[in-house]
């Protein structure tokens, strides 16, 4: 029996596959895992900043199923790849059989919910660190975060859709930063969501703080 396509678009902005291949491997049974690397993202070159758009990563996704004959496919997007398939689907609705987020911000990240959630897993350090990154501190507190924030809170958070060790680090930190201060003020993927017209599945841990369950998730 041919096994059904599940295709999986990682994380970031600046990862790459690897950073979710490990968790789905044990889904290689029962489906046939498609793994790529969205345009612009590590290892390729800084001059293609241009391209960070989710409206260019769905309509990558779109041609991509579609120059290898999916029809109907079921999308997984994993953190910020959540975002992406978010907009694949609202773009495109009659394309996608389904789409799953998982550990998706809900529209925005930051706020008292995730800032009262790094507190409860990772202490009083990680709460206010996680505030001045909220509150726009301009001091660049990555090695911060992986330190205080990433790896204490590991522990809980360890499974298959996150490293225990450390936050991966970008090749070029440059694009984060151009991600962050053009596309992210500029577009919301959520503000589609009444587009969508196929399944979505939502996948979110209470112990995750970076993705905390919203209000409205259900048990």
């Amino acid at each position: 029996m041919e096994r059904p396509v599940l295709v999986a678009v990682h994380g970031g902005p600046g990862l790459d596959h690897m950073t979710v291949k490990s968790a789905l491997e044990p889904l290689a049974d029962d489906f046939q895992v498609l793994y790529f690397d969205l345009r612009g993202h590590w290892p390729q070159r800084p001059q293609q900043r241009r391209v960070l758009e989710h409206r260019t990563w769905a309509d990558d996704l779109r041609r991509l199923c579609d120059a290898l004959g999916l029809r109907k496919p079921v999308i997984l997007g994993s953190s910020f790849g959540g975002d992406v398939a978010l907009t694949y689907a609202a773009l495109f609705p009659d394309h996608p059989g389904g789409i799953i987020l998982a550990n998706t911000t809900c529209g925005h990240w930051g706020g008292p919910r995730v800032i009262e959630a790094f507190g409860r897993v990772g202490g009083p350090e990680a709460a206010a660190l996680i505030e001045r990154i909220y509150a726009g501190d301009t001091e660049d507190l990555q090695a911060e975060f992986n330190r205080v924030c990433y790896r204490s809170t590991a522990p809980r958070r360890a499974g298959p859709m996150s490293p225990a060790s450390s936050w991966p680090d970008d090749q070029e930190p440059g694009r984060r930063a151009h991600y962050s201060s053009h596309e992210v003020s500029s577009f919301d993927p959520w503000s589609l969501l009444g587009r969508v017209r196929c399944p979505v599945l939502v996948l979110a841990g209470e112990d995750d703080p970076v993705c905390p369950r919203c209000p409205w998730s259900r048990n």
